[in-house]
């Protein structure tokens, strides 16, 4: 007879030992799966690593190898399953003049950058009529798919060693006809690429991304080559790249002509002078030089860049939420309402208070230039010839 006095207890103590070790084992695989998603992808605007643990199975996607096979070589056999999906990504092409990069997958969610004709994209996964792509400077969201064309790698490779242009005008148009106004192709912002096809004395022939052929005018266009070079005197270049964007709107999320946030206004300037910055302010504030400085603007140059925001206390972390470049004696221009100069000197008449309160940093961009985080795009492997 079994004495269920005896066996109630003990039978009581192994499941409780079993679940408590089933528990432990879960807390060690979400600890470790946070652990390599802070190594591998910090910031979640430019990497891929959605990865959960449910009921023993590994699900979520990731576009990081090296993540998902630390993950798995630090587990032991049985404890998972693994359901992790690793995106690889196929090609594309921006086939319109700016294309409306988003946060959700639809036109009314936020707009979280853009990008230029001629510019290559991943493009990773798809929802409907949209896909989710990233761009050279790592940013990701969703585009529809009629602002760009999906190419093979060769077809890629082709694009990438054939024989382009750049718009560096403001804004222009191709043409259908080199004689007449008439039938126009696209409109064209400075920044655009295009396939060069066959001269003509005031125009050049020119093929779009899918294939579209027009005409635009000589004095618009540089060729590429010489676009993607940096142009000595740099700083002054740059300086004069902003201050010809004066006026231009100010749009959330904008990188282009047409309207431009503060981070997407430096980006843009410095991209029309042969270099890539990251996007946004936050992710600016960590590439460059650091340069002390404080209200009285000391040891800073043209062409530094000065960061606003919150500083770092013992109670609270520092917070980047603004970006300008500086011109010197005190005048900065940035996109606030619109590209605009203003001074933080005060008794200027265009001081501003709110900037002067709120500086965090200051650095210099274009000091070891390639080894700060700051790209030649003759060096990028996305504008580069392969």
């Amino acid at each position: 007879m079994i004495n269920i006095r005896f066996w109630l207890p003990l039978i009581s103590g192994i499941l409780i030992l079993a679940c408590s070790g089933k528990s432990s084992s879960h807390a060690h695989l979400n600890d470790l799966i946070e652990q390599i998603r802070i190594k591998y992808a910090p910031d979640k605007r430019v990497a891929i690593f959605n990865v959960v643990l449910e009921d023993g199975i590994l699900k979520g996607e990731t576009n990081i190898p090296e993540a998902k096979n630390e993950l798995i070589n630090a587990l032991l056999p049985g404890e998972w399953i693994d359901s992790i999906l690793l995106l690889n990504p196929s090609h594309g092409i921006v086939n319109v003049s700016v294309c409306n990069i988003r946060s959700d997958p639809k036109h009314s969610a936020e707009l979280a950058t853009q990008s230029l004709m001629g510019t290559p994209i991943n493009i990773y996964k798809e929802a409907g009529n949209w896909s989710f792509v990233q761009t050279p400077d790592g940013y990701l969201g969703w585009l529809d798919k009629g602002a760009f064309i999906e190419v093979d790698s060769l077809k890629m490779l082709n694009w990438k060693m054939s024989e382009k242009v750049v718009v560096t005008k403001p804004f222009d148009l191709v043409f259908a006809d080199r004689n007449t106004d008439n039938g126009i192709v696209s409109d064209v912002v400075e920044g655009n690429i295009l396939e060069s096809e066959e001269q003509f004395d005031e125009y050049l022939k020119v093929r779009l991304p899918d294939g579209r052929s027009g005409y635009i005018s000589h004095s618009t266009i540089t060729p590429y080559a010489d676009f993607i070079t940096i142009r000595e005197p740099l700083v002054q270049n740059i300086l004069i790249a902003a201050q010809k964007m004066m006026g231009r709107p100010y749009l959330w999320g904008g990188t282009s002509g047409k309207g431009m946030d503060c981070s997407g206004f430096t980006k843009t300037v410095f991209y029309l002078n042969g270099l890539e910055l990251p996007r946004d302010a936050s992710q600016q504030v960590e590439v460059g030089v650091e340069i002390k400085t404080d209200s009285s603007l000391n040891n800073l140059v043209a062409g530094d860049f000065i960061f606003f925001g919150t500083q770092r206390t013992d109670t609270q972390k520092e917070k980047i939420t603004h970006v300008a470049m500086y011109l010197g004696d005190g005048k900065i221009i940035h996109a606030s309402d619109r590209i605009q100069i203003e001074s933080l000197k005060r008794g200027d008449p265009d001081f501003t208070e709110k900037r002067l309160k709120t500086m965090v940093r200051a650095k210099r961009m274009l000091k070891n230039i390639g080894e700060n985080g700051v790209k030649k795009l003759a060096e990028h492997p996305s504008y580069a010839a392969d």
